[in-house]
């Protein structure tokens, strides 16, 4: 965040959770991820520490076959911007609620808008109901993690296979990492978090049928 000009956050008192710690001065290890971080240009790696694989990285680097180029980091007063280098192998899901003809599995050189809109699902490739910039990243041996962006305004996420960058109208950049390392420890760690899903009562399911059936 600017630590001199106050900028819009998720209030608290909306999505409870704690405090960030003060930031390390070496590399700190939490559960089984590891921060790292270069000063300038400033970027981190989020590393899983039982098979050392990277699983974000924002610090820039020359292009190669194996590392694409990252950009530096953007903070300005009305632009974010912020990339992270990824295995061509990795498929990822998330990011928004929107229909996709092209199935739920993000798909490489797309983009996606995170502006929630009232649109029927059945309009193909259009924004929906909910603005979530989350998405969990299912790597080649099976391992999964999820990454949250806990950020309310506009963006776009451009995902190009071996890339992810997002671009934000404002804010701050408030990340959390879930290490998994399944699917349903993601959503467990995930939705500890955000908060569970409300169960529908029993009594309202089927409501609407009866009615149609009443008439």
């Amino acid at each position: 965040t600017d630590k001199n000009e106050p900028r819009w956050e998720i209030p608290h008192t909306l999505l409870p959770r704690h405090h960030p710690p003060k930031f390390p001065t070496e590399r700190e290890a939490l559960n089984d991820l590891q921060l790292s971080y270069t000063e300038n240009p400033f970027g981190f790696a989020i590393t899983r520490t039982s098979s050392n694989e990277t699983l974000f990285n924002s610090t820039s680097s020359f292009s190669s076959s194996l590392t694409p180029y990252v950009n530096n980091m953007v903070f300005k007063d009305q632009y974010l911007e912020i990339s992270t280098s990824l295995p061509e192998s990795a498929s990822l899901y998330g990011i928004g609620e929107s229909t996709r003809s092209a199935g739920f599995k993000l798909a490489p050189r797309s983009k996606y808008t995170l502006w929630a809109e009232d649109m029927a699902s059945a309009n193909p490739d259009a924004n929906l109901y909910g603005s979530l910039p989350f998405y969990m990243d299912v790597r080649k041996n099976g391992d999964c993690h999820g990454v949250l962006l806990l950020n309310s305004n506009g963006m776009d996420v451009l995902y190009d296979g071996n890339k992810l960058t997002y671009k934000v109208i404002g804010g701050v950049f408030d990340f959390y990492f879930f290490s998994g390392p399944s699917p349903l420890a993601v959503m467990e760690q995930y939705t500890r978090l955000v908060g569970r899903p409300a169960p529908m009562p029993y009594w309202s399911l089927g409501r609407s049928i009866c009615l149609l059936q009443g008439f």
